[in-house]
């Protein structure tokens, strides 16, 4: 008869305690693998979803910057489209607005009157693509689908704006053009993406559903109306979803519209990558476990929580994170034991820097000439309405080079602008801190002097002229000035009636043989001599 032994009881409860470790450590493990997982995904489409909103914002100040260049350029070009310096205007403009390949000027009827790349054989061609066509027939600031041109065949979007004679008749509009399969704009920003290392990236869609930006070259102009997160932003929608794209690869998608152009841009990471990241803590866990179900609650409890602060602090940034938000430029300080929230907290930091480098260059850009350094125009109109408004008095200056085309055509464009470069320097230290120093357009410049003597701005308008006529210029000789001068409001009651009479003034003065100060009229004696 055989008697049943049975099991030695240290080796029943060291079966039962291995068991219950082993059960412990799968049951945690898969717990925490889950947590991870939504902590995870949740974060990634908040940094997804930040960095859509971002690119969004960023693109569309883009858009809105250059409709309001071409603008700006359309209103001083349209009152004289037969005008021979028009091409060279066309270039210049284009120097100063690299994000174009060619800008270029259609009329109402939709032939092509100038191109900064025009050739002999494209000049008075009647444009059939259907960029200009929907430019023609929309009559507004716009950015057109993306469409093949007849005259590169290349595939390209356009920004337009209309031009309109001084009765307010359409004539025609200004456009510059963007080739998608070229170095362009949209590189420029999308030069970096979140987290690039775990299969991150980002792309840009038309209004149609075409791709117009893709770190594959290959798919630009491609349709993906199936994809789900591109249905929902080309209709305007923004947000975050986890689909499966057009090649069949499961991704944690973010969107957001970019309004001007009515794009969209999604910023996508693959869901294997996030779950690898899970699956590396998942097996950390594992090694901290296996010695002791004691030792293993502790470890377990302090490495979640520890594991898990970073990723909080991250994701609440990111949550408050705004392109507005200024105050939340400092990232928070974070401990060093996780790989994945160390490598998220550098990328974020970087995209942080980077996106705040973006919007304060284009604040900068939008303020002042990108060739003298000058405020622009449009800085100059905020001064102007704002002393206006506060009933402020100062004097207006506006001066043009003589004979500043011949300089041109004789020494070159590049000696051109270092001769515009050489009288910018020149005011600077001529005028005083408070003087308001603005490039007009071309060789146009406009002083603003604040204060009621107009005798200070005069004495200061001779002190230029004379210094220009006395100095020699990078011509290696002299360049004069025609100056005409104004005062508000002992010489207008508004800004048009003030540029309007200072404009008359400089006219004279070019008239009377150049090199001189004219005193403007004021606007009832005009009116007036008019009559």
């Amino acid at each position: 008869m055989r008697i049943n032994r049975g099991f030695k009881l240290r080796s029943m409860v060291t079966a039962i305690v291995v068991a219950t470790v082993f059960a412990t450590v799968v049951i945690l493990s898969f717990v925490a693998y889950q947590n991870e997982k939504k902590s995870l995904f949740r974060l990634t489409f908040q940094l997804n979803e930040v960095y859509a909103e971002k690119i969004a914002a960023t693109t569309n100040s883009l858009f809105q910057h250059m409709m309001q260049s071409l603008e700006i350029t359309g209103k001083y070009l349209s009152a004289d489209l037969t005008r021979s310096d028009l091409h060279d205007q066309l270039m210049l403009f284009q120097e100063g607005n690299s994000f174009f390949n060619s800008v270029f000027i259609v009329d109402k009827e939709g032939t092509l009157l100038d191109a900064t790349n025009l050739t002999p054989a494209m000049k008075g061609n009647r444009l059939v693509s259907e960029g200009p066509l929907q430019a023609l027939k929309e009559r507004k600031p716009m950015v057109s689908e993306p469409y093949v041109s007849a005259t590169t065949n290349k595939l390209i979007v356009m920004v337009s704006a209309p031009l309109h004679d001084s009765s307010g008749q359409y004539i025609g509009f200004i456009g510059g053009s963007i080739r998608l399969h070229e170095t362009n704009v949209f590189q420029t920003v999308l030069g970096s993406v979140p987290n690039e290392s775990d299969g991150s990236y980002a792309y840009v869609v038309s209004s149609g559903g075409a791709l117009l930006y893709h770190p594959d070259s290959s798919r630009i102009g491609e349709r993906v109306n199936e994809n789900l997160a591109v249905s929902k932003v080309i209709s305007g929608g923004s947000g975050s979803e986890r689909i499966v794209n057009t090649k069949g690869v499961d991704m944690l998608a973010s969107y957001a519209p970019i309004g001007n152009a009515g794009w969209g841009i999604v910023a996508q990471t693959p869901v294997a990558s996030v779950l690898v990241s899970a699956s590396k803590l998942v097996m950390t866990i594992v090694l901290y476990m296996l010695p002791a179900l004691l030792l293993f609650t502790a470890v377990i409890t302090w490495l979640v929580r520890k594991l898990s602060e970073p990723l909080v602090k991250l994701a609440d940034f990111a949550i408050q994170l705004t392109p507005t938000n200024g105050n939340m430029d400092e990232l928070p300080r974070i401990h060093g034991l996780n790989y994945e929230a160390n490598e998220l907290h550098k990328a974020l930091g970087r995209a942080v820097r980077h996106f705040r480098y973006q919007f304060d260059s284009l604040s900068q850009e939008a303020r002042t000439d990108p060739l003298t350094g000058l405020y622009n125009r449009r800085t100059m109109d905020k001064f102007i309405g704002g002393w206006i408004a506060q009933g402020s008095p100062f004097s207006l200056l506006v001066m043009d080079l003589d004979h500043f085309k011949s300089v041109n055509d004789t020494y070159g464009h590049d000696v051109g602008d270092e001769v515009l470069k050489f009288l910018a320097n020149d005011l600077r230290r001529l005028l005083e801190e408070e003087d308001v120093i603005c490039r007009f357009g071309g060789e146009e410049f406009i002083v603003l002097l604040p204060g009621d003597r107009f005798e200070t701005a005069l004495e200061a308008a001779e002190r230029i002229r004379k210094h220009m006529a006395e100095t020699d210029s990078p011509t290696g000789g002299k360049v004069t000035l025609s100056i005409g001068a104004a005062h508000y409001p002992g010489f207008a009651g508004n800004a048009e009636q003030l540029f309007r009479v200072a404009d008359e003034a400089l006219y004279r003065a070019k008239h009377q043989g150049r090199n001189r100060v004219e005193i403007a009229r004021a606007a009832g004696e005009v009116m007036a001599a008019s009559q």
